[in-house]
């Protein structure tokens, strides 16, 4: 009876894991990672629209918006970017906001769930302190927005949506404390399930190159996760993901690689797609190399769609210490609509019948039970 009790746990847990997967082997596309950019990546002339869109939300309750911030000055309050739009210096959020447009009728939504913070004068992240702003969700203290968050969720029905907590959660500009990091999951878990939320699968999203002890030390734990999933900022294919690969691989669960955007890798080398053809084209090559050479566990991608060097719309960027490095994105724009040329080379290689855009009642198309 044990035996059979165990194979019976077993195999609700594996059927769990591939949530939302594509049938037949296919790889969903995504498009943000701002209602601009989502509509900016629709309006291109070769490329097939997304079967879903990218955007963000914020739940480091109390931590004042930057002094760049466009919508500033500011309070976040929880739930931030999920009605109205509002920028916090990285362009407009408003994850709802596409949702009134007909042609966003049956997308799929891709939310990053930022939990981080909050900052210090200094520039340090909030880490290992009871003022986190993730240790203070997992106490409850961010209850009523969850409840706020989860009645939303419900008003979609079985539109299903892709969340990744606590995104690129190994990087230095995240510092989150692995404990805090856990419990904050967790609670989140729990507590949409308990509100009754089904259409929600949970991406355990990194920034590309954890090591297996810091994947390990992080994981929540199998039932809380339902895909692997991590940033493609690189030119080098064989570079990124390459534990979150095996992790995948080892536990039975599918990728989404949540964040996509062209860079080389290298600071002092950013790829600005209106004016680097020769780049761009070497990266989006070598991108849709890494994607299908890993094809038996990467289902999805999202890409980044946006003018990251834009001051006005994106003053943040100038000096985020993203991927340990001041400015990553400072001098570079992933905007596909300024290169007639490699959106053709895109929009080649996305429209093959593998990648999975919109099609009619493409939620037939996906595992929606996880079996």
């Amino acid at each position: 009876m044990r035996v059979f009790l165990m194979l019976v746990l077993c195999f609700a847990a594996a059927a769990q894991a591939s949530k939302y997967k594509p049938l037949e082997g296919r790889i969903l596309v995504f498009a943000g990672q701002s209602p601009q950019a989502s509509l900016d990546y629709r309006a291109l002339p070769n490329t097939p629209p997304p079967a879903g869109f990218s955007d963000y939300m914020a739940y480091n309750v109390g931590a004042s918006y930057k002094d760049y911030a466009p919508d500033g000055p500011g309070t976040f309050k929880g739930n931030d970017g999920l009605f109205e739009p509002v920028n916090w210096g990285s362009g407009d959020q408003c994850v709802a906001c596409l949702l009134e447009r007909e042609e966003y009728a049956e997308s799929l939504i891709n939310i990053g769930l930022y939990v981080a913070g909050p900052q210090d004068e200094d520039g340090g992240m909030c880490r290992g302190e009871e003022r986190c702003a993730i240790a203070r969700l997992a106490r409850g203290e961010f209850d009523a927005q969850l409840k706020v968050f989860a009645d939303w969720l419900l008003s979609l029905e079985d539109r299903p949506v892709l969340l990744r907590v606590g995104y690129e959660f190994d990087g230095a500009w995240n510092n989150y404390d692995p404990q805090q990091f856990k419990a904050g999951w967790r609670h989140i878990h729990r507590f949409l399930a308990t509100a009754g939320v089904g259409n929600v699968a949970y991406v355990y999203h990194t920034y590309g190159y954890a090591d297996r002890e810091t994947l390990d030390e992080f994981w929540p734990g199998d039932e809380y996760v339902d895909w692997i999933g991590y940033s493609y900022f690189q030119m080098d294919p064989a570079v990124v993901g390459v534990n979150e690969l095996a992790l995948a691989r080892e536990k039975d669960l599918k990728v989404f690689l949540g964040e996509v955007s062209p860079h080389t890798g290298d600071c002092t080398q950013q790829i600005d797609l209106a004016k680097d053809t020769e780049l761009g084209r070497q990266w989006i090559d070598n991108f849709f190399k890494h994607v299908e050479d890993n094809r038996d566990v990467i289902r999805a991608i999202a890409y980044i769609n946006e003018p990251w060097n834009d001051v006005e719309r994106a003053p943040m960027w100038q000096d985020q210490q993203d991927h340990n490095c001041g400015g990553y994105f400072s001098r570079s724009t992933a905007r596909l609509n300024d290169n007639a040329e490699l959106e053709k080379n895109w929009a080649e290689k996305v429209s093959r019948p593998l990648y999975l855009n919109p099609e009619p009642k493409r939620y037939d198309k996906l595992d929606m039970g996880g079996d």
